[in-house]
């Protein structure tokens, strides 16, 4: 049988735990916020480069490889940032401070 300074500190490992992993998942929302704020930003923060690609005709090879690569980049943008936003929504509605 324990004696009450082992259950005391049995007591105090698992606290230790909980708190760890309480301020783990308060980080996560926090980073998942950065995350999503990140993504949103991208069209302004380039959007010389988008119009440049937009502007483009495709005639040359160059051109067209940039107009592929923004299709498919603009395809997982648009994927991540519904994921990016259903993991903020989600992890939001929780209160990890109880």
């Amino acid at each position: 049988m324990a004696t009450p300074s082992e259950v005391k500190a049995g007591l105090d490992d698992i606290s230790k735990v909980i708190r760890a992993e309480r301020n783990a998942l308060k980080q996560a929302t926090a980073r998942v916020s950065a995350a999503v704020a990140n993504l949103n930003a991208i069209p302004a923060q380039f959007s010389a480069v988008i119009a440049e690609i937009d502007g483009y005709a495709p005639t040359g090879a160059r051109e067209g490889l940039a107009q592929s690569e923004k299709a498919a980049l603009a395809a997982e943008f648009t994927a991540l940032k519904v994921k990016a936003n259903t993991a903020k929504s989600g992890m939001d509605a929780i209160d990890f401070s109880s």
